[in-house]
């Protein structure tokens, strides 16, 4: 495990680090205090003219649906991809093959570096609403805050499987931006496909990132939550699994 640790320490530095992923920090943060000043304009120029109030200041459960559906899979995406493709195509990918750790290892290494990253900007996001919307907007209560808090750690898990489907894909990209712009064609493509076709939503991966609304709200059946979690559990190993062999026995 000291291998694997080490290994981790090393991916997670070249995220948390790298100015882009900085700037990626900031611009979520930015995002929330644009939120914060429309949603104070908003609310004013609505209660003046005595229409319907929009409350738009940055709840944590209002902005989550932004940043989990749209920049949290970017920066995921971009992420895989420089921590494989772009060291494959510059053949940095030798060099840490020749450390004293096995493929794998390295492999579930860089993995875990992207979901701890998501996290960290999650829990960031998360951190800054909260804050503004108990300035700006009504203040939430402590089980609101806790409901909150649990919705965000419930997008961990099917996060992850995305996290192993765009490193599994990556595996095959010789160019970052490339691999970076099918990333994005495919993860639209999932999403759009089921509007024409709703009957195949439940079995796409990309349709559980808002499962966290089933687990924080009423809960369905035990076999329905049973279900979803084989779902998602499946495409997991299924994407971890395979991404792993084929990183093992690819040449650099």
């Amino acid at each position: 495990m000291t291998a694997f640790f080490a290994a981790y320490r090393n991916e997670t530095s070249k995220l948390v680090l790298r100015k882009k992923y900085i700037a990626f920090l900031i611009f979520g943060a930015v995002i929330c205090v644009v939120w914060a000043a429309v949603g104070a304009f908003a609310s004013g120029f609505v209660g003046m003219v005595g229409g319907v109030a929009i409350n738009l200041t940055p709840t944590p459960m209002g902005v989550l649906p932004l940043f989990l559906q749209i920049i949290v899979p970017l920066l995921i995406f971009m992420s895989v991809t420089d921590l494989i493709t772009s060291e494959c195509s510059d053949h940095t990918m030798k060099a840490m093959l020749s450390r004293p750790v096995e493929r794998y290892k390295l492999y579930f290494a860089k993995l875990s570096a992207v979901i701890t990253y998501a996290a960290i900007y999650l829990a960031g996001v998360f951190v800054i609403s909260t804050a503004f919307n108990q300035v700006l907007g009504r203040g939430l209560s402590v089980g609101e805050i806790f409901a909150a808090f649990a919705s965000y750690a419930l997008t961990l898990p099917p996060l992850a499987v995305l996290v192993g489907f765009a490193a599994l894909a990556s595996l095959f990209g010789r160019s970052s931006t490339l691999t970076m712009l099918l990333l994005v064609v495919v993860y639209f493509a999932l999403n759009v496909l089921p509007i024409p076709f709703p009957g195949i939503s439940e079995l796409l991966f990309t349709s559980y990132l808002g499962w966290y609304r089933l687990w924080v709200g009423v809960l369905p059946s035990a076999s329905r939550l049973l279900h979803m979690i084989a779902i998602v559990g499946g495409y997991g190993v299924v994407f971890f699994v395979a991404g792993s062999l084929i990183f093992d026995r690819k040449e650099y």
